[in-house]
């Protein structure tokens, strides 16, 4: 999975809270209160169907305002008040005790005869007798570059900014580091600990560093948070817009505690490797470092996150096809992210990535991966059709109840492995709308050439090692044979380990998880879909 983790970037988290402050005015004209903080937080138990979260504020000026909110969201960091405000409510942080101090320090206009600070594009690591420094490159602020430290120091006593700076010239030495100016620091206690639970009556949740606390040496910290807090939105919007009925936000703590979970056990690895690294000269230390980051780059990306069965994940998982043994890879995991491809657009032939296709609007994608466009198999995409348009069947209920139409809840998308040069006659029935077109004047299409992808763009594996010479097969259909050679002639389908004969249906998740997958695309595999959508979804 790691090799698919090849490209990283850095930005700061300054950059990152301005690109969203600044969506959040352009799209709902809400501002954020600055600098307001939070003094209190609790339910009111009495009245739960009223806005039943109260939240008491302070300005820096001393004045005291009180709000009152469907829900309150606290991502106010490792020193989390709405954390504390919740210990009434049983909310505490389990795990390690022992507490690692971290400063993290930016420098402007600096200066040093140590090698490679603007040529390393990515955070590394220096380690000495004296400590350990994380290096991160930063983006010039006011024309100047800009290094960001991230010193490990002393857990006893009260270490200043003069520590810090005494702490990197011992670990850089015989190297010298000058600067201009300082930019910023910070210093802060850390450990290996996870919130229990990571909500109130789901109703107060808590993000981020307020849900989990490690050390920076993984720079997970934002990156997990974005994830735990995209996981949580999508939910209370689809609970709040009466698509989805309130247990989903149970899922929540059920997939995102895990996830912080494995994210503290990789921190408490990664500090012993350091140490290690840092005592020893030996290259064999060493390369366990480089190995573990390697191993765990796809967590760190967040590619490879799975989340277990739930509401929202299915729990029958499909098994792998013998095709995956000569493609490589593990195929499409119920719970973990949709894997990407190019494909190319049918209505102008354009190439494109799958994943754009499906854009994080709210919306469930279905792909609907036929294989071929056979006229042999006319006859199934007519059964399929009358399934999903049965009078009781899940389309026609959304079609009922939501004024916007089903369309507004699920996106449907087709695949095919047939060329866009060879879409023409009887490949095609119900004028060009593979069958699934609903009958009636005026009624909208659900699937129609705007929305068919054909899945014809070869590309070479990336589950393979292309400096190796390729195996060789004395047997076996074209397909076959490319793909033990390292060439998928259909990537998206063998990727997704979608059989190219009977095809399969995925659902995607409004955050790019997969919830439910089948084999073929008949009557049954469609009302397994509808079963998944039942537990949830408001019909």
């Amino acid at each position: 999975m790691s090799k698919i983790c090849m490209h990283e970037l850095t930005i700061r988290q300054g950059l990152v809270e301005k690109i969203l402050t600044d969506a959040v005015a352009a799209t709902c004209g809400a501002t954020v209160l600055r600098p307001w903080t939070v003094v209190d937080v609790r339910l009111d138990e009495e009245h739960p169907e009223r806005n039943p979260v109260i939240v008491t504020l302070k300005s820096q000026y001393g004045e005291h305002r009180t709000i009152t909110a469907r829900y309150v969201v606290g991502c106010d960091g490792g020193r989390s008040t709405v954390r504390q405000a919740l210990h009434k409510y049983g909310v505490r942080l389990e795990g390690d005790a022992h507490d690692s101090v971290w400063s993290a320090i930016d420098v402007l206009g600096f200066e040093t005869d140590f090698p490679d600070t603007q040529k390393v594009t990515i955070r590394s690591v220096v380690a000495s007798a004296h400590g350990i420094i994380m290096l991160i490159p930063r983006e010039e602020i006011h024309g100047r570059n800009c290094l960001r430290f991230d010193c490990e120091l002393d857990r006893e006593g009260n270490p200043t900014l003069e520590d810090v700076v005494m702490t990197i010239h011992r670990v850089f030495h015989p190297y010298k580091f000058s600067w201009d100016e300082i930019n910023w620091f910070t210093i802060y206690r850390v450990a290996q600990r996870v919130a229990s639970p990571f909500d109130v009556k789901e109703r107060i949740f808590l993000v981020g560093d307020a849900a989990h606390l490690h050390s920076p040496k993984g720079a997970l910290g934002m990156n997990t948070s974005l994830m735990d807090a995209h996981n949580l939105a999508i939910k209370i919007a689809l609970v709040e817009a009466g698509v989805a009925r309130s247990l989903v936000l149970s899922t929540y703590a059920l997939e995102r505690r895990e996830v912080a979970t494995q994210l503290v056990q990789m921190d408490a690895q990664l500090i012993r490797l350091h140490a290690e690294h840092g005592k020893s000269e030996n290259p064999e230390d060493i390369k366990k470092l480089d190995s573990f980051n390697h191993d765990h780059a796809a967590f760190q990306a967040g590619t490879n996150i799975t989340y277990a069965p739930n509401h929202m994940v299915d729990d029958v998982a499909c098994v792998p096809s013998l095709m995956l043994n000569l493609v490589g890879g593990e195929g499409l995991i119920v719970g973990r992210r949709l894997l990407p491809a190019s494909v190319r657009r049918y209505s102008d032939g354009l190439i494109c990535k799958i994943l754009n296709a499906a854009p994080c609007d709210g919306r469930f994608t279905i792909f609907v991966c036929f294989g071929g466009l056979t006229s042999a198999k006319a006859e199934q995409r007519v059964a399929l059709r009358e399934a999903i348009f049965r009078q009781d069947g899940i389309w026609t209920r959304l079609e009922m109840r939501s004024p916007f139409g089903a369309s507004s809840v699920l996106r449907v998308l087709g695949i095919t492995t047939t060329s866009h040069l060879n879409f023409e006659g009887p490949i095609l029935p119900q004028g060009g709308h593979l069958g699934l077109r609903r009958s009636g004047a005026g009624k909208p299409s659900l699937l129609d050439m705007s929305s068919m992808y054909c899945d014809d763009v070869p590309c070479l594996s990336p589950y393979v090692n292309h400096a190796s010479p390729p195996t060789r097969t004395s047997a076996g259909d074209l397909l076959s044979m490319k793909a033990a050679a390292g060439i998928l002639l259909h990537p998206l389908h063998q990727k997704w380990d979608v059989d190219i004969e009977s095809g399969g249906i995925v659902v995607v998740r409004p955050d790019g998880h997969v919830g439910v997958l089948t084999r073929g695309t008949d009557e049954a595999a469609w009302m397994k879909i509808e079963r998944y959508f039942a537990r949830f979804l408001v019909l």
